[in-house]
């Protein structure tokens, strides 16, 4: 069902790495208005990684999803980040593997190469009841699909005192799995699992990293970058935000151009410092607008109406013909920013 193994980190060298993570919170989230309830981050970028930590093969530049679900005329992109140089260098994708082999998995340059990371650093703060078994998930182990989970406390305690509120779910109902400091969880994804609000008086902050498997690009390129495109839904800070004409009330800008969004105006500005009048009507095109861009260096875009998704589908097969047809949440701008960067 699931195993614990231990990394080796004597000198502190992986807990200073991760502090040093751009963490943030309040991302909005699929649903806008379900952001994960703590710090979060992500990495990865569709490279392939030897043991070592060696980067090599394709990459995306920028991943990206529906603005908002269950509206899909809106597209949010995020700039992907490759796994940072100093967390590799401690030898952790090399011992997350070595787990993974332990548990009896299929392990190549492509596992792990997903990095969704969570610090809980407020007694409030949880993971709701969830899976991780999505179907752009590789299947390294039989016909399951296995993560490793990266347990370390601020403190630096190796001790069984205060942890977190990690659970799993099985026929006899939620139980509690001890997760020390270092200590490394492989879990198959169809485990349902959740962090409860720490209860006691003494409190430790623990920081989790989640490592993950994509499905192979030669698989389906769709589903791996929708891998990695699930960081911005939840993990990252929205850079575009491709809009309808609808957003802009008074005048409709040039379809190419790029304008910044100025959160404190709540308007759009062209390179040149024309403003341009958005959308204040409660809908849901303005809670999009204010959500993803209240961190500030956003920009706005026009959708793009040419090609129809089965064209786009057409010219992304010429380059992997097993590509399955996308759900909506992949919106037509995905398609082109997928097809741009084949």
């Amino acid at each position: 069902m699931y195993q614990i193994y231990h990394f080796g980190d004597e000198k502190g060298e992986l807990i200073k790495t991760v502090r040093k993570f751009d963490w943030s919170r309040d991302i909005p989230g699929g649903w806008l208005k379900y952001g994960p309830p703590r710090k979060v981050c992500a990495f990865g970028d569709g490279s392939l990684y030897k043991d070592s930590g060696k980067k090599y093969g394709k990459k995306w530049e920028m991943t990206s999803w529906s603005g908002s679900v269950p509206h899909t005329d809106t597209t949010a992109v995020v700039k992907t980040e490759e796994i940072p140089k100093p967390f590799l260098e401690t030898g952790i994708l090399g011992e997350v593997r070595k787990a993974l082999r332990l548990y009896g998995a299929d392990v190549d340059d492509s596992s792990c190469t997903g990095i969704w990371c969570n610090y809980y650093d407020k007694p409030t703060d949880t993971i709701s009841p969830h899976t991780d078994d999505e179907n752009y998930y590789d299947k390294n182990y039989k016909e399951e699909k296995l993560f490793v989970s990266l347990t370390l406390y601020e403190d630096e305690k190796v001790n069984l005192v205060n942890l977190a509120r990690f659970q799993i779910k099985s026929s006899g109902g939620w139980s509690t799995v001890q997760l020390p400091h270092l200590s490394l969880l492989v879990m198959s994804g169809g485990i349902e699992h959740r962090v409860l609000k720490y209860s006691g008086k003494n409190f430790r902050k623990r920081y989790n990293i989640t490592f993950r498997t994509p499905i192979k690009r030669e698989m389906d390129v769709i589903k791996n970058y929708r891998f990695f495109s699930n960081f911005g839904r939840y993990y990252k800070k929205t850079k575009i935000l491709y809009v309808p004409e609808k957003v802009f009330v008074l005048e409709v800008p040039k379809f190419n151009e790029k304008l910044k969004f100025d959160e404190k105006r709540y308007l759009a500005l062209d390179k040149n410092g024309k403003k341009y009048k958005l959308i204040e009507d409660g809908s849901n095109y303005e809670t999009v607008i204010k959500e993803h861009g209240k961190f500030g260096n956003m920009y706005l875009q026009l959708n793009d109406k040419t090609l129809s998704r089965e064209e786009l589908m057409e010219k992304i097969r010429e380059s992997y013909p097993l590509s399955k047809k996308p759900p909506s949440t992949t919106t037509k701008t995905s398609l082109k920013l997928i097809l741009k960067e084949l």
